[in-house]
């Protein structure tokens, strides 16, 4: 599996030599009392919905099958059986994120919007933000859609890191030499900058911006929005520690933290592994494998669902999105464990599929441990 913990220390590494970081913990501390007082309540977590990906141009979404009831079904789930009070609609096809989105303002949801177009040219990339942007306004009522204008682009949008593909950007970043880091993050910052123009020309609302926590989330200039929006996968072994975490992006910016998303895979172990759970899978296969010595573990992903959306409580972040609600994308299989790809899924409910191998397949939803946990804190 990729090391999370070496990827991320490079990335940290290339904010120290640039001096960021984080400011003092006890004007943080002053600011989280603040929003304390101000927030009433307990957190109640949101989720993730994914609408399909486009990875290349000429292949499929990465979420095949698609219908109006289906999506209503799912969405009735999110707001009744889960009480979500918002969610982060993404994906590249802008009749689905439309659709979505209506759907869920009509449950009472408000939505994040992010459009994701990945190993796309930058001027196509900036183009999809542009459109998504202008749908987004036009469902916009006060402040219940909020727009996200992207996500993690040092990875996904291509000429910031070197590599041809996502995949060789991960895996190429712990051999990127120091010298190279100021222009990397020149780069990413020019890119950015550009996103937020385009952004703002066509939506009037609140935006953010979905950052890894750790990486492009230190370099990101957060003056430019209106939220703090953090991936945020990391692990630590006390409640202190996250505390400290935050308190870099709270403490510098003084503005609401937005966790768009955090969760982990079902195994053990996936805790740590954080945002690289995925990579449990054997994807150069065929047909895709789970790689061998990995258990599946549901009580693990309940256990640190339960626990972040705690921390995020206690700190009094504006919003959690648990990533993801549903995978159809890893399907379960619960008499083969070399194929039972739900195991790299971060979502709540086990997709059993009538065909296996077939992606267009009818699939239904089985609750998961992380389910229960979740739907428990919600209540």
């Amino acid at each position: 599996m990729i090391s999370r913990q070496g990827f991320l220390r490079s990335l940290v590494g290339a904010a120290a030599l640039l001096g960021m970081g984080g400011g003092t913990a006890a004007a943080s501390g002053q600011r989280r009392a603040a929003e304390a007082g101000a927030a009433a309540g307990r957190l109640r977590g949101g989720v993730c919905y994914d609408t399909g990906v486009l990875h290349a141009a000429g292949e499929p979404l990465s979420r095949v099958r698609w219908n109006r009831h289906l999506l209503e079904r799912e969405i009735r789930t999110i707001a009744a059986e889960l009480r979500c009070p918002s969610i982060t609609a993404f994906g590249s096809d802008l009749g689905r994120l439309a659709e979505t989105t209506d759907a869920a303002l009509r449950n009472g949801v408000q939505v994040f919007v992010q459009p994701r177009l990945y190993d796309h040219p930058q001027e196509e990339v900036l183009a999809h933000l542009a459109e998504a942007a202008r749908a987004a306004e036009r469902q916009r009522t006060g402040d219940n859609v909020k727009f996200v204008t992207g996500c993690e682009h040092f990875l996904f949008t291509p000429g910031i890191l070197p590599g041809a593909t996502f995949l060789d950007r991960i895996r190429g970043v712990e051999s990127i030499p120091e010298t190279e880091w100021p222009k990397i993050i020149g780069r990413f910052r020019e890119f950015l900058g550009r996103a937020v123009d385009v952004t703002r020309r066509e939506f009037r609302g609140k935006i953010t911006y979905g950052s890894a926590a750790g990486a492009d989330a230190l370099w990101t200039d957060w003056s430019l929005f209106d939220f703090v929006g953090l991936d945020y996968y990391e692990h630590f072994a006390t409640d202190a520690e996250y505390t400290a975490d935050l308190d870099r992006y709270r403490s510098r910016w003084n503005k609401p933290l937005m966790v768009l998303e955090f969760g982990c895979c079902t195994f053990t172990g996936a805790a740590e592994a954080g945002g690289m759970g995925w990579d449990v899978v054997d994807f150069e296969a065929d047909p895709p494998v789970i790689k061998p010595g990995i258990v599946r573990d549901e009580r693990e992903q309940a256990d640190h669902v339960a626990r972040m959306l705690r921390v995020f409580d206690q700190e009094k972040v504006a919003g959690a999105h648990l990533y993801s609600v549903i995978s159809p994308d890893l399907p379960h299989n619960p008499t083969c464990r070399d194929r039972d790809l739900d195991i790299a899924a971060y979502s709540l409910f086990k997709a059993v599929r009538e065909r296996f191998d077939d992606e267009s397949s009818p699939y239904r939803l089985e609750p998961k441990q992380s389910y229960h946990a979740f739907k428990r804190h919600n209540r």
